[in-house]
Protein backbone atom coordinates (compact mmCIF):
# COMPACT_ATOMS: atom_id res chain seq x y z
CA UNK A 1 0.00 0.00 0.00
CA UNK A 2 2.86 2.41 1.12
CA UNK A 3 4.67 1.84 -2.41
CA UNK A 4 1.50 2.22 -4.41
CA UNK A 5 0.93 5.69 -2.71
CA UNK A 6 4.19 6.53 -3.50
CA UNK A 7 3.65 5.54 -7.37
CA UNK A 8 0.66 7.93 -6.87
CA UNK A 9 1.79 11.29 -5.39
CA UNK A 10 4.03 12.53 -8.26
CA UNK A 11 0.78 12.45 -10.57
CA UNK A 12 -1.32 14.13 -7.78
CA UNK A 13 1.49 16.87 -7.31
CA UNK A 14 2.22 17.39 -10.93
CA UNK A 15 -1.30 17.76 -11.61
CA UNK A 16 -1.98 19.97 -7.86
CA UNK A 17 0.57 22.50 -9.59
CA UNK A 18 -0.54 22.43 -13.24
CA UNK A 19 -3.87 23.00 -13.05
CA UNK A 20 -4.49 25.82 -11.95
CA UNK A 21 -1.95 27.64 -13.63
CA UNK A 22 -3.02 26.30 -16.91
CA UNK A 23 -5.65 28.92 -16.68
CA UNK A 24 -2.93 31.54 -17.88
CA UNK A 25 -1.48 29.80 -20.22
CA UNK A 26 -4.77 28.74 -21.71
CA UNK A 27 -6.06 32.77 -21.94
CA UNK A 28 -2.75 33.11 -23.89
CA UNK A 29 -3.25 30.56 -26.09
CA UNK A 30 -6.61 31.77 -27.17
CA UNK A 31 -5.87 35.54 -26.45
CA UNK A 32 -6.74 36.45 -30.03
CA UNK A 33 -9.82 34.83 -30.01
CA UNK A 34 -10.95 36.43 -26.40
CA UNK A 35 -10.01 39.92 -27.47
CA UNK A 36 -12.42 39.32 -30.54
CA UNK A 37 -15.41 37.83 -29.00
CA UNK A 38 -15.58 40.15 -26.20
CA UNK A 39 -14.17 43.27 -27.51
CA UNK A 40 -11.77 43.57 -25.34
CA UNK A 41 -8.33 45.38 -25.31
CA UNK A 42 -4.81 43.82 -24.79
CA UNK A 43 -4.58 45.69 -21.49
CA UNK A 44 -7.94 44.03 -20.32
CA UNK A 45 -6.54 40.42 -21.59
CA UNK A 46 -3.19 41.06 -19.20
CA UNK A 47 -5.84 41.37 -16.37
CA UNK A 48 -7.47 37.82 -16.20
CA UNK A 49 -4.33 35.77 -15.53
CA UNK A 50 -3.39 39.42 -12.97
CA UNK A 51 -6.77 38.47 -11.12
CA UNK A 52 -6.03 34.89 -10.84
CA UNK A 53 -2.71 36.17 -8.74
CA UNK A 54 -4.48 38.69 -7.11
CA UNK A 55 -6.65 36.68 -5.34
CA UNK A 56 -3.74 33.99 -5.33
CA UNK A 57 -1.68 36.58 -3.39
CA UNK A 58 -4.28 37.70 -0.84
CA UNK A 59 -5.25 34.11 -0.04
CA UNK A 60 -1.21 33.53 0.39
CA UNK A 61 -1.33 35.51 3.87
CA UNK A 62 -3.54 32.54 5.00
CA UNK A 63 -3.54 29.38 2.75
CA UNK A 64 -0.37 27.95 4.37
CA UNK A 65 -1.90 27.89 7.78
CA UNK A 66 -4.74 26.75 6.57
CA UNK A 67 -3.02 24.14 4.63
CA UNK A 68 -0.81 22.88 8.26
CA UNK A 69 -4.63 22.82 9.76
CA UNK A 70 -6.40 20.82 7.53
CA UNK A 71 -3.57 18.50 6.40
CA UNK A 72 -1.95 18.02 2.68
CA UNK A 73 -4.86 15.40 1.66
CA UNK A 74 -7.74 18.12 2.30
CA UNK A 75 -6.16 20.52 1.35
CA UNK A 76 -5.40 19.01 -2.16
CA UNK A 77 -9.89 17.86 -2.71
CA UNK A 78 -10.15 21.33 -1.91
CA UNK A 79 -8.10 22.48 -4.60
CA UNK A 80 -9.03 19.86 -7.39
CA UNK A 81 -13.11 20.99 -6.48
CA UNK A 82 -12.44 24.87 -6.64
CA UNK A 83 -9.96 24.01 -10.46
CA UNK A 84 -13.28 21.80 -11.62
CA UNK A 85 -15.35 24.74 -11.29
CA UNK A 86 -12.97 27.56 -12.49
CA UNK A 87 -12.91 25.51 -15.86
CA UNK A 88 -16.42 25.34 -16.18
CA UNK A 89 -17.28 29.01 -15.19
CA UNK A 90 -14.63 29.80 -17.84
CA UNK A 91 -16.05 27.69 -20.80
CA UNK A 92 -18.97 28.69 -20.45
CA UNK A 93 -18.63 32.41 -19.52
CA UNK A 94 -20.92 35.20 -21.56
CA UNK A 95 -19.29 38.05 -21.00
CA UNK A 96 -15.77 39.14 -19.91
CA UNK A 97 -17.44 39.46 -16.12
CA UNK A 98 -17.93 35.57 -16.11
CA UNK A 99 -14.40 35.28 -17.27
CA UNK A 100 -12.97 37.35 -14.49
CA UNK A 101 -14.99 35.15 -11.70
CA UNK A 102 -13.39 32.64 -12.88
CA UNK A 103 -10.37 33.56 -12.62
CA UNK A 104 -10.93 34.55 -8.98
CA UNK A 105 -11.89 30.42 -8.66
CA UNK A 106 -8.71 29.54 -10.10
CA UNK A 107 -6.95 31.73 -7.67
CA UNK A 108 -8.24 30.20 -4.93
CA UNK A 109 -6.27 26.89 -6.05
CA UNK A 110 -3.56 28.62 -6.63
CA UNK A 111 -2.95 29.77 -3.40
CA UNK A 112 -3.27 26.54 -1.98
CA UNK A 113 -0.79 24.58 -4.47
CA UNK A 114 2.66 25.01 -3.07
CA UNK A 115 1.88 24.98 0.67
CA UNK A 116 -0.30 21.25 -0.05
CA UNK A 117 2.62 20.09 -2.12
CA UNK A 118 5.38 21.08 -0.41
CA UNK A 119 3.85 19.47 2.66
CA UNK A 120 2.71 16.58 1.11
CA UNK A 121 6.73 15.92 0.19
CA UNK A 122 7.82 16.41 3.72
CA UNK A 123 5.14 13.79 4.73
CA UNK A 124 6.09 11.42 2.72
CA UNK A 125 9.21 11.55 1.65
CA UNK A 126 13.10 11.67 2.92
CA UNK A 127 15.41 14.76 2.93
CA UNK A 128 17.58 13.27 0.17
CA UNK A 129 14.47 12.52 -2.22
CA UNK A 130 12.50 16.43 -1.50
CA UNK A 131 14.71 18.57 -3.94
CA UNK A 132 13.80 16.42 -6.88
CA UNK A 133 10.64 15.93 -5.90
CA UNK A 134 10.32 19.56 -6.05
CA UNK A 135 11.64 20.01 -8.98
CA UNK A 136 9.19 17.09 -10.56
CA UNK A 137 6.17 19.05 -9.21
CA UNK A 138 7.07 21.96 -10.30
CA UNK A 139 7.68 21.28 -13.39
CA UNK A 140 4.14 20.19 -13.81
CA UNK A 141 3.05 24.12 -14.21
CA UNK A 142 5.22 23.90 -17.23
CA UNK A 143 3.95 20.85 -18.17
CA UNK A 144 0.63 22.77 -18.31
CA UNK A 145 1.80 25.10 -20.62
CA UNK A 146 3.52 22.28 -23.14
CA UNK A 147 0.11 20.28 -22.81
CA UNK A 148 -1.93 24.06 -23.74
CA UNK A 149 0.22 24.66 -26.21
CA UNK A 150 0.46 21.73 -28.04
CA UNK A 151 -4.10 21.17 -27.59
CA UNK A 152 -5.21 24.78 -28.06
CA UNK A 153 -4.97 24.73 -32.07
CA UNK A 154 -6.06 21.39 -32.78
CA UNK A 155 -9.03 21.58 -29.79
CA UNK A 156 -9.76 25.16 -31.56
CA UNK A 157 -10.46 23.99 -34.97
CA UNK A 158 -12.31 21.03 -33.78
CA UNK A 159 -14.60 22.13 -31.11
CA UNK A 160 -13.59 26.05 -30.92
CA UNK A 161 -12.15 28.20 -28.45
CA UNK A 162 -14.08 27.82 -25.72
CA UNK A 163 -13.42 23.81 -25.82
CA UNK A 164 -9.36 25.28 -24.67
CA UNK A 165 -11.17 26.34 -21.45
CA UNK A 166 -13.37 23.86 -20.58
CA UNK A 167 -10.78 20.68 -21.18
CA UNK A 168 -9.14 21.02 -17.37
CA UNK A 169 -12.55 20.40 -16.11
CA UNK A 170 -12.21 16.48 -16.74
CA UNK A 171 -8.80 16.28 -15.35
CA UNK A 172 -9.17 17.75 -12.07
CA UNK A 173 -11.86 15.70 -11.37
CA UNK A 174 -9.67 12.66 -12.39
CA UNK A 175 -6.80 14.33 -10.09
CA UNK A 176 -9.64 14.13 -7.16
CA UNK A 177 -9.16 10.16 -7.56
CA UNK A 178 -5.73 9.83 -7.67
CA UNK A 179 -5.69 12.25 -4.88
CA UNK A 180 -7.84 9.48 -2.86
CA UNK A 181 -5.69 6.54 -3.31
CA UNK A 182 -1.99 8.65 -3.64
CA UNK A 183 -1.88 10.88 -0.45
CA UNK A 184 -2.71 9.42 3.05
CA UNK A 185 -5.61 11.06 5.48
CA UNK A 186 -3.85 13.09 8.69
CA UNK A 187 -5.97 14.58 11.85
CA UNK A 188 -6.39 17.97 11.71
CA UNK A 189 -3.53 19.65 13.18
CA UNK A 190 -4.62 20.47 17.17
CA UNK A 191 -3.36 24.26 16.74
CA UNK A 192 -6.33 26.49 15.74
CA UNK A 193 -6.24 28.25 12.82
CA UNK A 194 -5.80 31.95 13.23
CA UNK A 195 -6.92 34.71 10.89
CA UNK A 196 -3.50 36.88 11.55
CA UNK A 197 -1.82 36.91 8.28
CA UNK A 198 1.33 35.25 8.01
CA UNK A 199 4.27 37.78 8.26
CA UNK A 200 7.94 36.96 6.42
CA UNK A 201 11.07 37.18 8.25
CA UNK A 202 14.02 39.40 6.46
CA UNK A 203 15.66 36.56 4.67
CA UNK A 204 11.37 35.42 3.19
CA UNK A 205 10.71 38.51 2.32
CA UNK A 206 13.89 39.13 0.14
CA UNK A 207 13.24 35.96 -1.65
CA UNK A 208 9.23 37.28 -1.97
CA UNK A 209 10.75 40.23 -3.67
CA UNK A 210 12.94 38.77 -5.84
CA UNK A 211 10.31 36.48 -6.96
CA UNK A 212 8.37 39.26 -7.27
CA UNK A 213 10.08 40.72 -10.12
CA UNK A 214 10.77 37.01 -11.32
CA UNK A 215 7.23 36.85 -11.80
CA UNK A 216 6.81 40.44 -13.60
CA UNK A 217 9.10 39.50 -16.50
CA UNK A 218 7.77 35.66 -17.05
CA UNK A 219 3.90 36.67 -16.35
CA UNK A 220 4.56 39.13 -19.52
CA UNK A 221 6.23 36.47 -21.50
CA UNK A 222 3.49 34.13 -20.92
CA UNK A 223 0.65 36.45 -21.66
CA UNK A 224 1.92 38.44 -24.46
CA UNK A 225 4.13 36.52 -26.70
CA UNK A 226 1.51 34.58 -29.05
CA UNK A 227 -0.35 38.09 -29.71
CA UNK A 228 2.94 39.61 -30.59
CA UNK A 229 4.24 36.77 -32.75
CA UNK A 230 0.71 37.78 -34.83
CA UNK A 231 0.41 41.42 -34.50
CA UNK A 232 3.87 42.39 -34.98
CA UNK A 233 5.42 39.56 -36.69
CA UNK A 234 2.41 38.02 -38.45
CA UNK A 235 2.83 34.65 -37.56
CA UNK A 236 -0.47 32.13 -37.51
CA UNK A 237 -2.58 31.27 -34.89
CA UNK A 238 -1.37 27.64 -35.14
CA UNK A 239 2.19 28.44 -35.37
CA UNK A 240 2.13 31.13 -32.72
CA UNK A 241 0.39 29.23 -30.13
CA UNK A 242 3.32 26.34 -30.19
CA UNK A 243 5.34 29.24 -28.72
CA UNK A 244 3.70 28.03 -25.46
CA UNK A 245 4.01 24.93 -25.72
CA UNK A 246 8.14 25.69 -26.31
CA UNK A 247 8.16 27.87 -23.29
CA UNK A 248 6.58 24.67 -21.53
CA UNK A 249 9.69 22.46 -22.99
CA UNK A 250 11.80 24.55 -22.22
CA UNK A 251 10.45 25.22 -18.36
CA UNK A 252 10.31 21.52 -17.93
CA UNK A 253 13.46 20.26 -18.30
CA UNK A 254 14.91 23.66 -16.76
CA UNK A 255 12.91 22.88 -13.36
CA UNK A 256 13.93 19.53 -13.50
CA UNK A 257 17.71 19.76 -14.08
CA UNK A 258 17.91 22.97 -12.32
CA UNK A 259 16.15 21.01 -8.70
CA UNK A 260 18.29 18.59 -9.19
CA UNK A 261 21.30 20.64 -9.69
CA UNK A 262 20.46 22.67 -6.27
CA UNK A 263 20.50 19.36 -4.57
CA UNK A 264 23.93 19.25 -4.92
CA UNK A 265 24.81 22.90 -4.41
CA UNK A 266 25.61 24.32 -1.19
CA UNK A 267 24.24 27.23 -1.54
CA UNK A 268 21.33 28.52 -3.98
CA UNK A 269 21.50 32.14 -4.31
CA UNK A 270 24.50 32.38 -6.84
CA UNK A 271 22.59 29.78 -9.07
CA UNK A 272 19.22 32.44 -8.95
CA UNK A 273 21.38 35.09 -10.09
CA UNK A 274 23.20 33.52 -13.20
CA UNK A 275 19.35 32.55 -14.23
CA UNK A 276 18.08 36.02 -13.63
CA UNK A 277 20.89 37.42 -15.85
CA UNK A 278 20.34 35.21 -18.48
CA UNK A 279 16.39 36.03 -18.65
CA UNK A 280 17.11 39.38 -18.84
CA UNK A 281 19.24 38.13 -22.39
CA UNK A 282 16.59 35.86 -23.33
CA UNK A 283 14.09 39.03 -23.01
CA UNK A 284 16.53 41.65 -25.25
CA UNK A 285 16.25 38.58 -27.92
CA UNK A 286 12.48 38.67 -27.35
CA UNK A 287 12.85 42.32 -28.28
CA UNK A 288 15.13 42.25 -31.05
CA UNK A 289 12.79 40.07 -33.08
CA UNK A 290 10.66 43.07 -34.64
CA UNK A 291 14.38 43.52 -36.41
CA UNK A 292 15.99 39.91 -36.25
CA UNK A 293 12.78 37.77 -37.07
CA UNK A 294 10.60 35.20 -35.54
CA UNK A 295 14.18 33.21 -34.88
CA UNK A 296 15.21 35.74 -32.26
CA UNK A 297 11.66 35.50 -30.87
CA UNK A 298 11.47 31.71 -30.18
CA UNK A 299 15.30 31.82 -28.91
CA UNK A 300 14.26 34.37 -26.51
CA UNK A 301 10.84 32.47 -24.96
CA UNK A 302 12.87 29.35 -25.33
CA UNK A 303 15.65 31.67 -23.01
CA UNK A 304 13.01 32.61 -20.66
CA UNK A 305 11.68 28.91 -19.68
CA UNK A 306 15.45 28.02 -19.56
CA UNK A 307 16.01 30.34 -16.93
CA UNK A 308 13.23 32.25 -15.42
CA UNK A 309 11.09 29.47 -14.87
CA UNK A 310 13.55 27.51 -13.39
CA UNK A 311 14.68 30.00 -10.94
CA UNK A 312 11.64 29.54 -9.45
CA UNK A 313 11.89 26.10 -8.52
CA UNK A 314 15.47 26.53 -7.04
CA UNK A 315 13.84 28.89 -4.72
CA UNK A 316 11.37 26.58 -3.85
CA UNK A 317 13.90 23.94 -2.73
CA UNK A 318 15.67 26.51 -1.00
CA UNK A 319 12.45 27.11 0.83
CA UNK A 320 12.24 23.45 1.57
CA UNK A 321 15.59 23.26 2.58
CA UNK A 322 16.35 26.29 4.73
CA UNK A 323 13.70 26.19 7.40
CA UNK A 324 15.43 29.55 8.80
CA UNK A 325 12.59 31.24 6.38
CA UNK A 326 10.36 29.75 9.22
CA UNK A 327 7.61 26.97 9.27
CA UNK A 328 7.14 25.33 6.15
CA UNK A 329 3.62 26.10 5.51
CA UNK A 330 3.25 29.30 5.60
CA UNK A 331 6.82 30.30 4.26
CA UNK A 332 5.78 28.14 1.07
CA UNK A 333 2.87 30.38 0.65
CA UNK A 334 4.18 33.19 1.26
CA UNK A 335 6.84 32.50 -1.05
CA UNK A 336 4.38 31.99 -3.73
CA UNK A 337 2.51 35.05 -2.65
CA UNK A 338 5.50 37.08 -4.02
CA UNK A 339 5.83 35.36 -7.64
CA UNK A 340 1.74 35.71 -7.35
CA UNK A 341 2.42 39.38 -6.79
CA UNK A 342 4.78 40.10 -9.93
CA UNK A 343 2.06 37.86 -12.07
CA UNK A 344 -0.55 40.65 -10.82
CA UNK A 345 2.04 43.26 -11.78
CA UNK A 346 3.03 42.23 -14.59
CA UNK A 347 0.58 41.84 -17.34
CA UNK A 348 -1.57 44.98 -17.22
CA UNK A 349 1.41 47.55 -16.61
CA UNK A 350 3.01 45.50 -19.82
CA UNK A 351 -0.28 45.83 -21.97
CA UNK A 352 -0.79 49.65 -21.27
CA UNK A 353 3.15 49.68 -22.19
CA UNK A 354 2.43 47.72 -25.41
CA UNK A 355 -0.79 49.48 -26.38
CA UNK A 356 0.22 53.29 -25.49
CA UNK A 357 4.05 52.65 -27.12
CA UNK A 358 4.21 49.12 -28.86
CA UNK A 359 6.18 46.02 -28.01
CA UNK A 360 9.34 47.45 -27.88
CA UNK A 361 9.41 49.28 -24.73
CA UNK A 362 7.23 46.91 -22.94
CA UNK A 363 10.06 43.84 -23.95
CA UNK A 364 12.81 46.05 -22.69
CA UNK A 365 11.24 46.94 -19.08
CA UNK A 366 10.81 42.82 -18.93
CA UNK A 367 14.57 42.84 -19.58
CA UNK A 368 14.96 45.25 -16.61
CA UNK A 369 12.36 43.24 -14.32
CA UNK A 370 14.88 39.87 -14.69
CA UNK A 371 18.41 42.46 -13.98
CA UNK A 372 16.41 43.44 -11.05
CA UNK A 373 15.61 39.82 -10.17
CA UNK A 374 19.59 39.17 -10.49
CA UNK A 375 20.66 42.20 -8.11
CA UNK A 376 18.11 40.68 -5.61
CA UNK A 377 19.51 37.39 -5.63
CA UNK A 378 22.62 39.32 -4.80
CA UNK A 379 21.41 39.95 -1.78
CA UNK A 380 19.83 37.24 -0.97
CA UNK A 381 23.38 35.46 -1.06
CA UNK A 382 24.03 37.52 2.21
CA UNK A 383 21.42 35.86 4.01
CA UNK A 384 21.92 32.29 3.19
CA UNK A 385 25.50 32.11 3.50
CA UNK A 386 25.17 33.78 7.08
CA UNK A 387 24.76 31.57 9.92
CA UNK A 388 24.24 28.35 8.17
CA UNK A 389 23.69 25.09 10.66
CA UNK A 390 26.27 23.11 10.89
Amino acid sequence: MIAARARSLGPALVLAMALPTSVLYSVGAVGAQITATFGVSRSALGALPAAVFATAAVLSLWSGGLVDRIGARAALFALFAVAASAFLLMGLATGYAGLVAAMVLSGVGQAMSNPATNLAITESLGPADRAGAVGRKQAGVQLSALVVGLAAPLLTELAGWRAVLLAGAPLAVAALVVTGTAVPARPPARRAFSWRPARPNRYLGLLMVFLAALGSGVSGVATFTVLYSQERLHQGPAVSAVLIAALGVAGVASRLLWSRRAAALPLLSPLLRRLSGGAAASALLIWSAARLGPGALWAGTVGVGATAVGANAVAMVLIVRDRRCGPLGPSSALLSLGFFAGFVAGPVPLGLLADRCGYGPAWLTVAALFLLAAVLAGRVLRHEGADRPG
